[in-house]
């Protein structure tokens, strides 16, 4: 084989080793190679420039294409409408993705022909293994081609559906019905009964502020009130008691409430006490004066804590439910508890 330059392409000779002859693909990733490493300054440049102006681009589409994604003010009443005229009591709206809190500006709060019954509208991140009290059927309004949107509060919905009905098209909403296959109906759920519970600090009682519920203090923060809160990113109604400084216990009475086979719920420290404090906040649940239980809030641990007493020995009779909650350290402990009493 020759070594000299031919324009007629390699000549060979008998015996002579093959010559690879590199293809367009190789030239062109040989070339690539040597302008891109070692890398230059105007290499980086380059790319950096590039890799802005994609994403630059990617932002212009998704701006250009959102107000196509998201609902019109006619979609919104439209669900409403749709809401006001089939919604039934024990029905509940969800929203996913659980961000379109403009739902709240347009869907009736209550039912339109009965409007001491309310319509609650839920904004969880999902459903699977939540209590959702008193729900037996909840719409599903989901933004199907909104960010964040991926079918998994449909998927947790339709896990624990008995009975799904085809979704309604609204623009760019689509409503899902679905009818739980065991709701849960407490017999009571004892922070819609503040108003009538007392409250005592040691055996000092509390009197009552106004429709904010009983005053346990001096200070604006110290009143047992029924609250919706944030804990850990999610909106819950509780009960919210601030143990007294001091370690004396904070009592709260509910008179007359039916009790069934187990009294359970949840607890929470919520805003910045969630990760406060080196003891637990405790607090011990009795019926009729006779301890069912004590459930204790970790401290330094965010999140919605369950629990459930057993009170078979007790059910089938009215009686009074007291909470006794206390906490060594510190004295603004904002805790947050919700309880019902079930079958």
């Amino acid at each position: 084989m020759s070594d000299r330059t031919d324009p007629l392409g390699p000549r060979y000779q008998p015996g002579a080793p093959r010559v690879h002859v590199p293809t367009r693909v190789e030239r062109l990733r040989a070339r690539a190679g040597e302008v891109l490493w070692p890398p230059r300054p105007a290499t980086w440049a380059a790319l950096l420039a590039a890799a802005v102006g994609g994403l630059g681009l990617h932002g212009l589409a998704f701006q250009a294409t959102l107000p196509s994604r998201l609902p019109s003010l006619i979609d919104w009443q439209a669900a409403a409408s749709l809401l006001a005229r089939d919604a039934r009591p024990g029905d509940a709206v969800a929203l996913s993705p659980e961000w379109a809190g403009r739902a709240r500006q347009h869907l009736p709060e209550r039912l339109p022909d009965r409007p001491d019954v309310p319509l609650p509208l839920l904004a969880l991140r999902g459903y699977a293994g939540e209590d959702l009290a008193g729900v037996r059927r909840v719409w599903l309004i989901s933004l199907p081609r909104a960010p964040g949107h991926d079918g998994r509060i449909a998927r947790d919905l339709a896990a624990r559906a008995g009975e799904v009905r085809p979704p309604h098209r609204l623009g760019a909403l689509e409503v899902t019905r679905y009818a739980l296959r065991e709701p849960l109906v407490p017999l009571a759920f004892l922070p819609d009964r503040l108003g009538t519970a007392s409250a005592r600090v040691g055996d000092a009682p509390c009197p009552r502020d106004g429709r904010a519920g009983p005053r346990c203090g001096k200070e604006p923060w110290q009143v047992v009130a029924r609250e919706v809160r944030d804990v850990d990113g999610e909106a819950r109604v509780c009960v919210l008691a601030h143990p007294p400084p001091g370690g004396s216990p904070l009592a709260l009475e509910f008179p007359g409430v039916p009790i069934g086979r187990a009294l359970r719920g949840h607890t929470a420290t919520v805003g910045d006490a969630a990760l406060a404090g080196g003891a637990p906040v405790r607090m011990a649940v009795r019926v009729d004066g006779e301890e069912v239980g004590v459930v204790e809030e970790p401290p330094g641990r965010a999140g919605w804590h369950p629990f459930q007493l057993d009170t078979s020995r007790l059910a089938g009779r009215v009686r009074d439910v007291s909470f006794e909650v206390r906490a060594a350290d510190p004295p603004r402990r904002w805790f947050c508890f919700e309880a019902m009493t079930v079958q």
